[in-house]
């Protein structure tokens, strides 16, 4: 089925366009006429159906007035097919998380992270199986995953690579999540605590004089703190050169806040060369209510370059469908560019009836 055939069976929906200064946090003025300039969009990770199963959803993040996805693989399929619908399609790139590469983990299990037990990631993984993280730190990683990046940039159509897990594994889990692993994280603990490889090790031995295995106290330890944040912001920094090279975006999924991001994952992204930044503002994961992405969004706005755009995340699955339009305006009021959705999968015909009415105003 052709777009002109799809669109006349499904019907069609209209665009909403960006940008937004940064504000103090604002009290959204829910349905009380106020329309912004905004892109929004959709990860999308769930590649399953038919072709035209994935136009119905396509139209429908259409009709809702989303501007683009960002989907976790089968670039190719969705790039062909969101071209029907004029929606921009951003490929979401699993960066040092890579739980599912088993070459990289049969061949190279020296490149992963250490904690501070002297546990590998690769045989004694944090909370879940699949947590095997690259270090950073080794150039030989940094080359692997620039390498996986020359497979993406060859798809001329990608408006940006978008950077996903760009991080250390969390030291200190989402409060909401602590009960489902069984756990209280009431500090942090040598366990949950990255990266200790013996190349991290030498780096800051080199720097700064001291194995950070002999600091008495690591956690609160200032200067390895900053070792730690400039290893991931140097790794996205020489992305950020080799993307831009290839005249592409590049953007990245990160923690709501930057201090949040810094003491939960060791994850300093206002530092970072982006040309966008999606910050994950899952206001259930924290036990906030949904004025708290407002706050988050004001946060984020006041550390990042004026230049670099933001798109407050939202966690479909635990939000009704008033709260979806309702974070939206608490984003924008706050400094947001736009929304992301997580995911376009978890929205129901009422969730998007309530976005469109926010998006599409005027």
């Amino acid at each position: 089925m052709n777009r002109k055939s799809f669109l006349k069976k499904f019907g069609t929906g209209a665009v909403a366009l960006t940008t937004l200064q940064a504000l103090p946090f604002q009290t959204a003025k829910a349905f009380q006429g106020q329309k912004w300039t905004s892109k929004n969009y959709a990860w999308v990770s769930n590649h399953n159906g038919t072709d035209d199963e994935l136009r119905a959803r396509l139209e429908l993040m259409k009709n809702a007035g989303l501007d683009g996805i960002l989907p976790s693989g089968n670039y190719e399929k969705w790039i062909r097919l969101s071209e029907e619908f004029e929606l921009d399609v951003h490929a979401w790139f699993v960066t040092l998380q890579r739980g599912g590469d088993q070459w990289l983990i049969e061949n190279h299990p020296e490149w992963f992270m250490v904690n501070r037990n002297g546990e590998s990631s690769v045989t004694n993984p944090a909370y879940v199986d699949y947590y095997k993280w690259l270090c950073p730190t080794r150039p030989e990683a940094q080359e692997y995953i620039l390498g996986k990046l020359d497979e993406i940039l060859k798809l001329s159509e990608i408006k940006s690579v978008h950077l996903d897990y760009i991080r250390y594994p969390d030291v200190i889990l989402p409060i909401q999540l602590q009960p489902g692993y069984g756990i209280v994280q009431d500090k942090e603990y040598p366990e949950y605590d990255y990266c200790f490889c013996d190349a991290c090790r030498s780096k800051y031995e080199k720097l700064y004089g001291e194995d950070p295995m002999d600091l008495e106290n690591p956690t609160e330890h200032e200067t390895f703190s900053q070792f730690r944040y400039n290893q991931v912001t140097h790794l996205v920094n020489k992305i950020a050169m080799k993307v831009h090279d290839h005249g592409v975006k590049l953007t990245a999924a990160v923690f709501p806040t930057p201090d949040i991001a810094r003491s939960l994952v060791r994850q300093n992204w206002p530092d970072w060369n982006l040309d966008a930044v999606f910050p994950m503002q899952y206001n259930h994961f924290y036990h906030k209510p949904v004025e708290w992405i407002g706050h988050a969004a004001a946060e984020a706005r006041k550390e990042l370059p004026a230049t670099t755009e933001m798109y407050s995340g939202l966690f479909v699955p635990e939000m009704t469908p008033v709260e979806v339009s309702q974070a939206y305006e608490f984003a924008m009021e706050n400094g947001a560019n736009g929304i992301c959705i997580f995911s376009d999968h978890s929205m129901t015909q009422e969730h998007w009836d309530f976005l469109s009415r926010v998006l599409l105003k005027g």
